[in-house]
């Protein structure tokens, strides 16, 4: 196969909304014998094991479970692109196994969680959520269970050195705090100011969760470390949920009532976690890395390296 030539089998899509965006959608054309969409995201799944054998690349998003199960009925899959920074959605070992090469797209997204993270930041520091109750309810500054507080000369503390964790660096900076960050590899990053895990809880007025979901990551953040924080601090998780100790949430929230909290994840309600954290919670259904911006980039950027790990 030369580089103009198609690339035999099908391209699958499971992102309906993917041809939308032609400079991603057009590469697939260009480079494939047959594409085919999803007609909905509820089917997607569906759809791919149906065509099954013909299959040798799929686009999926993060609410596509690629199985083993799905990858016994894709025998000449050999590339899947996954938009989305995370991989929790997929059975990597499986995928491994089979020879099926994974695109990922991390970092592509890192200015729009970044300023989501900063959004949820400020909106906690000036009581958004509980003054606009206030104001529907006409009880106006009487209704707000606490004053706005500045930024300005606040402690931040950042956990994670990776590309969403470096982009709200400077925006915390803008808004006159000093952050300091923890990673588990701080040799990796001279450039950065960091801190122990435990002294950064202590150190913290404002946190912000810039971590993957991993074996390591997984309930890290409870209360043993929460309690450490500040009077009044400022808990923002763009990440993933489960950084938390989701199951200790509620006992953290009743015994440091003074904390504030804004999590961006799927299924907040369903799974108790809007509960746990209370009325004045700011919450965001995993929209913080989905921008028009970010999601076109992130589409096309896995298009590419699904193209290119076939093309060898």
């Amino acid at each position: 196969m030369t580089s103009s030539d198609p690339i035999p089998g099908t391209a699958f899509v499971a992102l309906p909304d993917l041809p939308d965006n032609p400079r991603a959608f057009d590469l697939l054309r260009a480079n494939f014998c047959d594409v085919r969409v999803a007609g909905t995201r509820e089917r997607a799944l569906a759809e791919l094991s149906a065509i099954g054998s013909d299959v040798s690349a799929a686009i999926v998003g993060v609410k596509e479970q690629i199985t083993a199960g799905v990858l016994d009925t894709l025998p000449g899959l050999r590339a899947l692109g996954s938009v989305g920074t995370g991989s929790n959605h997929l059975d990597l070992s499986a995928l491994r196994d089979r020879g099926v090469e994974v695109i990922t797209t991390p970092g592509v997204n890192a200015v729009s969680v970044a300023e989501h993270a900063m959004m949820m930041i400020l909106a906690l520091a000036k009581q958004t959520v509980p003054g606009h109750a206030a104001s529907l309810s006409g009880e106006d500054r009487a209704g707000m269970p606490a004053p706005a507080v500045e930024l300005r000369g606040r402690r931040a503390g950042v956990l994670g050195a990776g590309a969403t964790a470096r982009a709200l660096l400077p925006l915390l900076r803008a808004f006159g705090t000093d952050p300091k960050v923890w990673t588990r590899t701080p040799d990796n990053h001279p450039d950065l100011a960091t801190r122990p895990l435990e002294d950064l809880f202590r150190h913290s007025e404002i946190l912000s969760i810039h971590l993957p979901l991993t074996s390591g990551t997984k309930g890290l953040v409870g209360p043993d470390l929460l309690s450490l924080l500040p009077e009044g601090a400022m808990v923002v998780n763009t990440a993933r949920k489960e950084i938390f100790d989701l199951a200790r949430l509620p006992s953290l929230v009743r015994d440091r009532p003074d904390l504030r909290f804004a999590v961006d994840d799927f299924d907040l309600a369903a799974d108790g976690t809007a509960a746990a954290l209370g009325g004045h919670a700011l919450l965001s259904p995993h929209i913080a890395g989905v921008t028009v911006e970010s999601l076109a980039a992130m589409q096309e950027s896995a298009v590419r390296g699904t193209i290119a790990a076939l093309r060898g």
